[in-house]
């Protein structure tokens, strides 16, 4: 089994074989910051092209699910982070002319790409590991939203854009409503709460005060209010398991006042599936945290590892640079760029995931780090931080695809979050 990584025209991907499925990890964005001259107002100032980015970066993307052979296939998940939300229908509208598929679970969050253009993008899609076989069926019960894919008798949630209903107001309670709205998909399609092995929580302006507390302290109490007693995955944990069990999963800034959810789970009968929290030698776990940080601590694991015989795919929550539970390196985006990487290559290396129960032996030296991610997404605090950031991450993650942008970080002085999907393969090879 390997993984092949390539570049086009600002569109980076992977592909790897799971078992009967091929899986596609993209980052993309257009491939210049064309702009327009906008006489709207009779002024005739040059402004960002919207319609021309959009459009090229959705056919430089149908482009390469083309030769990948994907084109025919619905993206599982896809997330677009957007200088403008507001041009979010407009991407629909495009991606209608260029895509012959209906969507699948599509996200979008305002955040601005840290390059400066206006929109950027990250896919994972799924097609047959044999192009003339059918083992995987993929269907999509809400066009935009839910997309659920079966193939090696495991069933497959992918979720996106769950966001509150009109009337909550405030942190808190717009945050459980959209995860009841989650929740209701989940059962909708046959899964429940406790299968959810991902999540990502786009919470706008994060940091910001909300009565008495911040928005980022809102959003933990209503998430352990909501998870309450479920006891997640337990039907996949290893026998002698004994740890707190919660989804990997990523919390993190938007341009707006609003919160909107995204989330993975599985369902399976099978009894060669190991689903198990990882977490990092060198950090406290995060629901372990003391309450100077948050009263209700924030309910993740660092990670979520999922093994079965075809490989193992872990699913890496945002990561900063912390260990133990302090932050490290303040005003120092660099040396944070660098600890956070240390952080997520001792979280999935072989020695840990052992520790954890997972089976290494199939792993080449028994071990995996950096090299076997598929994707990995970079929030970066300051716009100006953008080039020693990518410097850092260019240096270490070479080919990984990756996408960058501007987002708070649930802490002051943390300057760079990092998240990421990770393939256990025999082999990474670079097309």
């Amino acid at each position: 089994m390997s993984m092949r990584r390539k570049t086009e025209r600002c569109v980076a991907y992977s592909v790897v074989s799971l078992g009967s499925s091929r899986q596609l990890f993209l980052t993309g964005e257009p491939e210049e910051q064309y702009t327009c001259r906008d006489d709207t107002q009779g002024h005739g100032e040059t402004v960002a092209d919207y319609p021309r980015q959009i459009r090229n970066l959705l056919e430089n993307i149908f482009a390469v699910c083309k030769q990948e052979g994907f084109a025919d296939n619905a993206a599982m998940m896809c997330q677009f982070f957007m200088a403008d939300i507001a041009k979010s229908e407009l991407v629909r509208s495009i991606a209608s002319e260029i895509f012959p598929a209906e969507p699948g679970a599509v996200t979008f969050v305002p955040q601005p790409p840290a390059s400066g253009k206006v929109i950027a993008v990250e896919v994972w899609a799924i097609a047959d590991c044999c192009r003339e076989k059918h083992q995987v069926n993929v269907t999509i019960p809400l066009p935009g939203q839910v997309t659920v894919v079966e193939f090696d008798g495991i069933r497959w949630f992918f979720g996106g854009n769950f966001r509150s209903e009109p009337i909550p107001v405030g942190a808190f309670a717009r945050s459980l409503s959209a995860f009841e709205q989650l929740e209701k998909q989940l059962k909708k399609n046959n899964f429940k709460l406790d299968d959810t092995v991902r999540t990502w929580i786009y919470q706008g302006h994060l940091v910001l005060p909300e009565g008495n507390t911040l928005r980022y302290k809102e959003l933990n109490r209503a998430r352990t209010d909501f998870f309450a007693e479920t006891k997640f995955l337990k039907k996949y944990l290893p026998a002698d398991y004994q740890g707190a069990v919660y989804p990997a999963s990523t919390g993190i800034g938007t341009d707006c006042m609003d919160v909107v959810i995204g989330a993975v789970a599985i369902d399976s009968k099978r009894k060669d599936i190991i689903a198990v929290p990882l977490e990092n030698p060198n950090q406290t776990s995060a629901f372990e945290y003391a309450a100077v940080y948050s009263p209700q601590s924030p309910k993740f694991a660092r990670a979520m590892a999922v093994a079965f015989p075809a490989g193992t795919l872990i699913f890496i929550s945002g990561t900063a640079s912390i260990t133990n539970s302090e932050s490290r390196y303040p005003e120092d985006p660099i040396r944070q760029t660098e600890q956070t990487l240390d952080n997520i290559a001792a979280l999935i290396s072989g020695t840990n995931l052992q520790s954890h129960g997972i089976d290494t032996r199939n792993i080449d030296g028994g071990q995996s780090g950096l090299e076997n991610l598929g994707s990995t997404r970079v929030y970066i605090k300051r716009s100006g931080d953008l080039e020693v950031v990518r410097r850092v991450c260019e240096r270490r993650l070479k080919d990984v695809p990756i996408i960058y942008t501007i987002a708070d970080v649930c802490r002051s002085e943390l300057l760079v979050e990092i998240e990421g999907l990770a393939v256990i393969t025999e082999t990474v090879n670079k097309d």
